[in-house]
């Protein structure tokens, strides 16, 4: 498969010390000689390949940057193609001004997410492993990093491979005791389609839960604060980001509007918002904000429902009505202060126990972080060792063969061998087009689009 040469900026918009411009290609040797001449070779042919060469880069008879020129040879590279790497200066003059003279020398300006796309289509990486990448580079926390790093080494590919290769040997089976039903060939039994149905349903399955966790390092979980007025929530916010971003008085209603930060919890982004304290007033700028709280309680995945020590007040029932059907923690705050609830009242009327706190003697907070991670990992944790799926269309693929595979077990018995085999074929081909190997171009193209240019 030939391709045209391809150039960009493979490093971000802005000043730093290294800039690099990657050419790949069949021409990007040719592309890159004519820009560059060596202080020690000849040419640029002449210098090895994955050798660090100090060279000069002109624009024309122009010297542009002293740089370094690092050969990759097809199919040794990230694309599989030949491709040249110039590290200049990282000044985005320097760098756009050697990405026009490769451009003026014979190659196009790349696409966003061609390189991956090229290494996809030249066989160096499968369709999973070039999501991965994506990944990589918008991770927000490490636990993200970690398993995009999993999937990008093959980890979800073999999962993938495995359950293919279970029904593509079932399918040869049935395929194999049909055409050879008059000779010396065993008919395929119902239990033993059953049994294989049923391993390659439980792998599937697992991956489909492990999507709830993957979508939440992923996206993050949006988390609600919520409580009465004056209940600790802006302090509560401020102590968990180590920083003063809500203002905090002792006047009720000082927040207006829902205020929102991302903090990192166990490798989670936790998108954490601050709201109004939520009461009747008269006030129409304090109305407003707690129309906002209701809503954000609504879209929310967790709320963090404060209370006070000092009791339980009506306002904090009529509260909690609005988040009870939600995943939720009851923090009771001031405990510095007059306490006088107790952990059996928290549990007799909220329906779970609480976390005492003092937001203001930072008393137990480490305890609220844990409470999160927990509510949030609760349903699959043990996936957060293996691999989890984080991308949707990985999940759609994966509950469409699920159908597959539970509309041939129904009809085990009702229907032929040959039309049994379909149900299970379709399944296969779902799974197929999360690695690649059935996918049609315009799917390869979207999925591409969405790359930065460079990468």
């Amino acid at each position: 498969m030939e391709f045209d040469t391809i150039v960009a900026i493979s490093t971000p918009v802005g000043t730093g010390g290294i800039g690099i411009v990657r050419i790949s290609g069949k021409d990007a040797y040719d592309v890159a000689g004519k820009l560059v001449k060596s202080r020690k070779y000849k040419s640029i042919h002449d210098i090895p390949v994955r050798y660090a060469a100090l060279v000069d880069v002109y624009d024309g008879d122009e010297f542009v940057d002293e740089a370094i020129l690092i050969k990759f040879r097809s199919p040794h590279s990230y694309t599989g193609e030949d491709i040249v790497e110039i590290q200049s200066h990282g000044g985005i003059v320097v760098l756009k001004r050697i990405l026009e003279a490769a451009i003026k020398n014979g190659a196009r300006h790349a696409m966003p997410g061609e390189f991956t796309k090229r290494a996809f289509l030249n066989g160096r990486i499968d369709l999973s492993q070039a999501e991965a990448v994506i990944d990589i580079i918008n991770s927000k926390t490490r636990l993200l990093q970690q398993n995009a790093a999993k999937q990008l080494k093959g980890m979800l590919s073999q999962r993938i491979e495995e359950i293919s290769q279970l029904l593509l040997n079932l399918v040869a089976t049935i395929e194999a005791s049909i055409d050879f039903s008059e000779h010396e060939v065993d008919e395929v039994s119902h239990d033993e389609i059953l049994s294989t149905i049923d391993g390659a349903l439980a792998k599937i399955e697992k991956l489909i839960k492990s999507y709830e966790t993957g979508k939440a390092i992923k996206s993050g979980i949006y988390t609600v604060i919520v409580g009465r007025p004056n209940v600790g929530k802006s302090s509560l916010l401020n102590r968990l980001l180590k920083e003063e971003k809500a203002i905090v008085t002792d006047i009720p209603g000082t927040t207006r509007d829902v205020i929102e930060e991302v903090l990192d919890i166990e490798g989670i982004p936790i998108i954490l918002a601050d709201t109004a304290g939520v009461r009747r007033t008269e006030d129409v700028v304090e109305k407003i904000g707690v129309e906002r709280t209701l809503k954000s309680i609504e879209r929310a995945d967790l709320v963090l429902f404060m209370v006070e020590s000092s009791g339980i007040l009506q306002e904090d029932l009529e509260i909690f009505e609005t988040i009870k059907d939600k995943r939720f923690v009851v923090l009771v705050n001031k405990i510095d202060r007059e306490v006088k609830v107790s952990q059996d009242d928290i549990k007799r009327v909220f329906g779970k126990e609480g976390i005492f706190i003092s937001v203001e003697l930072d008393k137990n907070l480490e305890l609220v972080e844990k409470a999160i991670a927990r509510e949030v990992l609760s349903q699959n944790i043990e996936a957060i060792d293996s691999i989890l799926i984080t991308n949707l269309r990985h999940k759609e693929l994966l509950l469409k063969s699920k159908e597959f595979l539970l509309s041939a077990k129904t009809n085990i018995f009702s229907v032929p061998l040959d039309i049994l085999s379909i149900d299970i074929k379709n399944a296969l081909e779902n799974l197929y087009q999360i690695t690649g190997k059935n996918v049609t171009e315009d799917m390869v193209d979207r999925i591409f689009s969405m790359f930065c240019i460079g990468k």
